[in-house]
């Protein structure tokens, strides 16, 4: 049971950390709602050893400038990226080395197909609809596997993060694209690759080598394997490099899955602590350049929400979907049943009704909708 700082509303669906309820962010001053909205943020990043917002580090100061994400960070000696993967003195120490094309920080396993993946409702590995140029099968491809690679760091900051262990890493997490090629090409098991995390986006020139290497293995090896590409992320990854993730992901029947925590950019800062503007404009650049090329039976991309209680609701979902179907009301989306987690652990789940009326909400806009964590619902 949380309190709101701004209006004094005691409601169970008022998160006890942030304090503040969807309405006062929405409609009350929003340089007061900002500024306790930053110092909510603060004491988590804190409770991590994280910047409580992207580092700006002005010349002559400047050692290190990283470009990959919305946060545009820029580090002086004794900073640490808001995605806490690049740190100047743990560097220099060869504590913590920095990311680069040929090696991340990744926790990988094999994850049996077809898996709980937010799209395995229309993708290969998940359905039995064939497209008999990416996959084998005339059915969901059991007994093959999805290789999950989670990838640690994040250019977001969700209070109610769902992996927050993407925080937590060690050097011992590093490791060499060739070493992680060769691990995936050997098992002829593995029929597709995911990234996820955290966030790939902080670490998109490794995904992006290490899927070509891959590529030119199997391509040298076997021409006719199948390997599925695909990537879940935020959205907040600079344009150049999501868009060669999309044509990885089509040319290997593979897609992408935008999470979109939230259309208005207030709430998305009040619950992430990040802008979604990059979001919602790069979502927006790939589905208008590359949703619908392999045609109508296998889609590119695809957007998903999870339904926070008391912040993300039928309004909010009302918002996207209308965003997605102006573009192309094709376009596959998934809602999420919400459960607590990391900071947000007071909120319930959603509750059964309100994800059936998001679901009608949704099916107004767009053609293809589809309920995740279905299962949490017997406990709403």
């Amino acid at each position: 049971m949380g309190t709101c700082n701004f209006c004094g509303k005691t409601d169970r669906l008022i998160s006890e950390v942030l304090q503040v309820c969807r309405n006062c962010i929405l409609e009350e001053d929003w340089n007061l709602i900002k500024a306790h909205i930053l110092s909510v943020h603060k004491q988590v990043r804190q409770l991590v050893d994280l910047p409580d917002k992207p580092p700006k580090a002005e010349r002559p100061n400047i050692k290190l400038k990283c470009n990959y994400c919305i946060n545009e960070c820029s580090l002086s000696e004794n900073d640490v990226s808001y995605c806490g993967l690049r740190n100047i003195q743990k560097n220099k120490k060869g504590d913590l080395p920095f990311p680069t094309k040929s090696k991340g920080y990744i926790h990988s396993y094999l994850d049996a197909n077809p898996t709980n993946c937010c799209n395995a409702w229309f993708c290969p590995a998940g359905t039995s609809a064939g497209y008999s140029e990416y996959s084998d099968y005339n059915e969901p491809e059991y007994g093959t596997y999805s290789y999950a690679a989670f990838l640690y760091g994040c250019s977001y900051s969700c209070l109610f993060c769902q992996n927050s262990s993407h925080k937590q890493f060690q050097k011992r997490n590093l490791f060499d694209s060739e070493f992680l090629a060769n691990q995936i090409v050997k098992n002829e098991n593995i029929t597709c690759l995911c990234y996820f995390g955290g966030t790939p986006e902080v670490q998109l020139p490794f995904t992006i080598s290490l899927a070509e290497l891959i590529l030119k293995k199997i391509e040298k090896q076997d021409p006719k394997r199948i390997m599925r590409i695909c990537w879940e992320w935020n959205g907040s990854g600079r344009q150049d490099l999501v868009e060669k993730c999309m044509k990885i992901a089509i040319k290997t029947g593979g897609n992408i899955k935008f999470d979109l925590k939230s259309f208005d950019e207030k709430l998305n800062l009040a619950l992430c602590g990040i802008s979604n503007n990059r979001t919602l404009k790069n979502f927006k650049f790939l589905a208008e350049d590359y949703f619908g090329t392999r045609g109508k039976e296998m889609p590119e991309m695809s957007g998903c929400t999870l339904m926070v209680p008391g912040y993300v609701n039928h309004e909010e979902v009302e918002l996207i979907a209308r965003f997605i179907s102006e573009i192309n009301p094709e376009i596959p989306y998934s809602l999420l049943v919400f459960h607590g987690d990391y900071q947000m652990r007071d909120l319930p789940i959603t509750p059964k009704e309100q994800a059936l009326k998001y679901l009608k909400v949704a099916k107004k806009y767009l053609d293809n909708v589809n309920l995740g964590n279905k299962f949490l619902l017997q406990f709403s």
